[in-house]
């Protein structure tokens, strides 16, 4: 079986990382012949931080589906064309809005502000922190902040890019037209046709609608029309994603698991 998991929100909470109960319970799935992979809003270099060295070598797409990495190498980067990513800056800087660009590595950063995204950034300090011009692959643009948000995010929709809003942050992800996990799923060039997905946000509903099977975190609506399951945020709910998962891996051959509930 094919696993494909989001990360915050879905398997990390509250920006801490994976933690060892779900990752030991990972490598079991693993060690039993299924596929782990992850699939994140994160660039690669901020998805290591929130896993441990064991995983540092598995199917990591980044970025909304804009980079992956497997066995630790680059399997691919889909970046914004420069033309359009300046015309993107021209109509931030126009807003005033505060915003992150990352590169294949570094980032670029308008702001003053604290924001809860920032603490994430680069927690393992392998890229550098560059000036706005020496982007050289405009890979995502994250918006954090504007003053007249809706009216900005509406203009961004009318450029050739594809739009992902975080609700939980209340942050907006710029990446490539046609960027999507999905998307980025199958520019990987893995044979992962069928797979089992599990995620909590707008993001993921490119996955969601492909899955095999599919199991969401919390209560993100347009994903419960469309999962098999749905597991709830309270204080078990590690124990319940790895009871899900079992549950699946157990049934992963019968009619039941094949056809649906």
């Amino acid at each position: 079986m094919n696993f494909i998991f989001d990360m915050d929100g879905t398997i990390c909470f509250k920006g801490q990382p994976i933690s060892k109960r779900i990752l030991d319970y990972l490598l079991e799935l693993q060690q039993l012949g299924h596929f782990i992979g992850f699939a994140s809003a994160r660039p690669y270099r901020d998805m290591l931080p929130i896993l441990d060295d064991r995983f540092y070598d598995h199917l990591l797409i980044g970025a909304n589906g804009a980079m992956a990495f497997n066995e630790g190498k680059p399997l691919y980067y889909n970046p914004i064309p420069s033309q359009l990513a300046n015309q993107i800056i021209k109509l931030l800087d126009d807003y005033q809005a505060d915003f992150l660009v990352d590169d294949t590595l570094n980032y670029a950063i308008r702001t003053e502000k604290q924001h809860p995204l920032l603490m994430s950034l680069d927690q393992n300090q392998v890229a550098k922190h560059v000036e706005l011009d020496q982007i050289e692959s405009f890979i995502k643009i994250v918006v954090l902040s504007c003053s007249r948000f809706e009216e900005l995010s509406q203009n961004i929709s009318q450029l050739d890019v594809t739009i992902h809003y975080h609700s939980a942050e209340g942050i907006l992800d710029i990446t490539n037209r046609n960027v999507n996990k999905m998307t980025g799923l199958k520019q990987t060039g893995l044979q992962l046709e069928s797979f089992v997905c599990m995620g909590n946000d707008m993001n993921d509903l490119p996955l969601f609608q492909k899955a095999q099977h599919s199991v969401l975190i919390g209560t993100y609506e347009p994903l419960r029309l469309i999962a098999n399951h749905q597991i709830l945020m309270d204080d078990n709910i590690e124990h319940n994603i790895i009871s899900k998962l079992e549950e699946l891996r157990q049934r992963r051959d019968t009619y039941e698991f094949i056809c649906g509930e």
